[in-house]
């Protein structure tokens, strides 16, 4: 069983998300809420998190920053992490950061904000 790390500031989203999968058993997931950003990597560690779900907060260049240096953290706390980055669509900065961060191997993969439920269940499912 993969244990899931949602690290996000948005708890509607987080809770909704271990809900849907605390909810279906035949999901192969044992979900964490990770709110405390500049905790995350830590208890990523600690729990023994195979996937990191981050979503990517619109906004400024440093929020932008914060979720890249995030990234980097976990990274190097948990290196067989999965790490996948939510990205709202219509965030050109966020679109941005999110290719830079795959082809440097900061993160392994990202999903657009707006995909339904299925394809990213079907994205954890393939991680």
């Amino acid at each position: 069983m993969k244990k899931i790390g949602f690290i996000t500031r948005n708890k509607l989203l987080a809770q909704s998300l271990a809900f849907l999968i605390k909810s279906n058993p035949d999901l192969p997931f044992e979900p964490f809420v990770l709110r405390n950003l500049s905790q995350a990597a830590t208890d990523a560690e600690v729990l023994g998190i195979n996937v990191a779900v981050i979503e990517s907060f619109a906004g400024s260049s440093t929020e932008a920053e914060k979720v890249l240096a995030l990234c980097a953290d976990l990274r190097q706390a948990s290196p067989d992490c999965q790490i996948l980055l939510l990205v709202p669509q219509d965030y050109k900065e966020g679109r941005d950061l999110a290719m830079r961060a795959v082809k440097s191997g900061f993160l392994d993969d990202y999903v657009f904000l707006d995909t339904s439920l299925d394809y990213l269940v079907a994205k954890l499912l393939a991680i």
